[in-house]
């Protein structure tokens, strides 16, 4: 049995199933000893009193789904703005905390962690662990360039790089100067598993006609043009838009054009979307074309989620597609939206066997088998 600690910022308690909550689960469903590390309480949180994160450090430490959730206090704030964006700030803020991690999870065999800044930190805390980075977003469009010398820094310190793309590879490799054999595409992923069966349609989907475009996430990333030529089309077909995730003013613009056509949802729990997504014919995921800085490096769980429930998929260029050649629909103007639906809607045997395929050769549980070969443990979930 391993002994793995999984740090990242997400609340364990949130909606939000981000990778390494999803990887924490999966890891200790094979029986390992897991420990999940979230955001660390600051003084700020102390200041607003009894609810938000103050509440979350209270519910902790407890275990869930067999993964054991712990919640560090530091003194110093968690702010991106400076001085609490430099490296001193940075060094201090785990530093000082560094007594208590110790005691998170004593002599743990691998430390996987996602937070710019943490990496070195981790490496002095438990100095006989393996600690390995997953890098899963562009962190400079977040947070500025003052994070770059806090990744560099992380990078150099940690035993390994694992990165959710070929893009935030290269950037790595290239901009921070990170050997490139110590950088891994790990990729992204999905859980097969809760997408099989048969599951029954949601209420509140049944009185949307077929055929049925689907987009789930922040409807603010959306773009607004390109949904308002997806909203034509599926109009023109008797067809329907379910927008499910938190509003924007574009969609709710758009749900008045095109009454009966487009239906905002609303936010719906990670677990019951698959429900959903099988009960629709066409995965839609055009980002914002505008915003292209924020989406460097990104490899959407769209795409995963969209193939496991067999959906042809329609789709704004990512950078990781040169490297992933996923089943898709691929567009970046209004005048393609038409043609594109056209093609994916046509039934194509050869695509839906494509589909079937990228859903399982990127499953979590592979992932999981990689994370874990870090340790020199054999893979025992399904591989491609």
């Amino acid at each position: 049995m391993a002994r793995v600690l999984f740090h990242r910022p997400t609340v364990w308690a949130s909606d939000i199933q981000c990778s390494t909550k999803v990887l924490s689960r999966l890891t200790a469903a094979r029986g390992h000893d897991v420990t999940y590390l979230q955001a660390p309480l600051d003084p700020v949180h102390l200041l607003r009193g009894t609810g938000g994160y103050l509440k979350v450090w209270r519910a902790t430490p407890r275990s869930e789904a067999g993964v054991h959730i712990v919640t560090q206090a530091t003194p110093v704030p968690v702010r991106d703005i400076w001085p609490l964006s430099t490296r001193t700030a940075s060094h201090l803020r785990y530093g000082l905390a560094r007594p208590g991690l110790a005691q998170v999870m004593p002599d743990p065999d691998l430390v996987w962690t996602t937070v710019p800044g943490s990496g070195r930190a981790l490496k002095r805390a438990f100095p006989k662990a393996r600690v390995a980075f997953h890098v899963v977003d562009y962190y400079p469009a977040f947070r500025g360039d003052a994070v770059k010398p806090i990744e560099a820094e992380d990078y150099a310190s940690v035993d390994a790089v694992h990165t959710i793309s070929t893009t935030l590879k290269a950037y790595a490799v290239d901009e921070l100067g990170v050997p490139a054999s110590k950088v891994h595409v790990l990729g992204q992923g999905v859980e097969r598993e809760i997408y099989a069966g048969d599951p029954a349609e949601p209420a509140a989907l049944a009185p949307l006609p077929h055929p049925r475009a689907v987009w789930t996430g922040v409807l603010s990333k959306g773009d607004p043009a390109l949904f308002e030529a997806v909203a034509a089309e599926m109009k023109a077909r008797g067809g329907s838009l379910a927008l499910i995730g938190p509003g924007a003013g574009w969609a709710d613009d758009l749900a008045a054009r095109y009454p009966g056509t487009v239906f905002l949802m609303g936010s719906v729990a990670p677990r019951e979307l698959p429900a959903w997504l099988v009960h629709c014919d066409l995965g839609v995921m055009l980002y914002d074309r505008s915003k292209q800085a924020v989406y460097k490096g990104q490899n959407p769980l769209k795409l995963y989620e969209y193939a496991a429930a067999g959906l042809p998929i329609l789709s704004t260029p990512h950078d990781e597609y040169a490297h992933l050649a996923p089943p898709a629909e691929v567009l970046s103007d209004e005048g393609a939206v038409a043609p594109a639906i056209a093609r994916a809607l046509s039934g194509d045997p050869d695509r839906d066997r494509a589909i079937d395929t990228f859903a399982t050769t990127h499953s979590w549980q592979s992932k999981v088998d990689r994370i874990l070969a870090e340790i020199g443990l054999p893979p025992e979930g399904p591989t491609p």
